[in-house]
This record gives structure tokens, sequence and C-alpha cells, in this order.
């Protein structure tokens, strides 16, 4: 199931830095960020929506969740991603024991989903509902 976290946000009136969609499969959700060019503060994006999703305003907000679940955290950039911010998801990935992942195209991120239990219908492109 695709959440659109600007209209999750809304409706549990939560005005941090988010992410741009959740994606909830069987015990796992993936926090999606999409960009042009990856920074920093896209890294930021996915800290706060997976601080949220533990222990804040998301937490009771995501339909189908069930406890326990998994998070992987991705950042998907058209551009590619330079060192310094994949130096930057690894960190987080290390501190948190959530999965921060890049991915560089379609495919990549396709490949990232399925690598922690998402379909192939859940690694549809964003706009293709």
């Amino acid at each position: 199931m695709k959440i659109d976290l600007e209209e999750l946000a809304r409706a549990v009136n939560w005005r941090g830095k988010r992410a741009d969609y959740l994606l909830v499969g069987e015990g796992a959700v993936a926090v999606v960020e999409e960009t042009e060019r990856a920074k920093i503060d896209d890294v930021r994006k996915l800290e706060s929506t997976v601080e949220a999703l533990l222990r804040g305003p998301l937490a009771a907000a995501v339909p189908g969740l069930c406890n326990p679940f998994r998070i992987v955290a991705v950042l998907h950039s058209k551009r590619g991603v330079d060192s310094m911010v994949y130096r930057e998801l690894m960190s987080q990935t290390r501190k948190r024991g959530v999965v921060y992942r890049a991915a560089n195209c379609q495919q990549q991120l396709e490949r990232v989903l399925r690598e922690h239990g998402f379909s192939e219908s859940s690694a549809a492109p964003p706009n293709a509902d």
C-alpha cells in the first residue's frame, strides 16, 4: 500500500520535514524521498519521517502497520548520490538500526525494495497509482 506523506501529515497535523511517500508491506515500511540531486537535507527528511514513524505522530496513523515492523529508508536520486550523502546514509544505518539506502534509477529503487520484501507492484514509479 502506498501512502502520500503530504496527505498523511495534513491528516495528523504533522509539520516536520518529511519524505515523499511510504510503502507499507507485510511487516515492513519503506520511506522514500524522490529528488533530482541528493543533498544532506534529503537524508534529514528521511530521518525525520523515520522518527515520526517510530515515536511520533505517524506511529498510530499509518494504516496496515503492525508491530514489530522493519523500516528501510530510500533516497531515490535521478542524478546520483555523491559520496558525502552516501556516507551519511551509511552512518544513519549504523546508528539507528534502520536501513538507509540510495537508489540512482528506477531499476535500482525496485531492487532495493525487493531486497527488503516489497513486491513488484509496490516498487512501481510514484505516479503509477
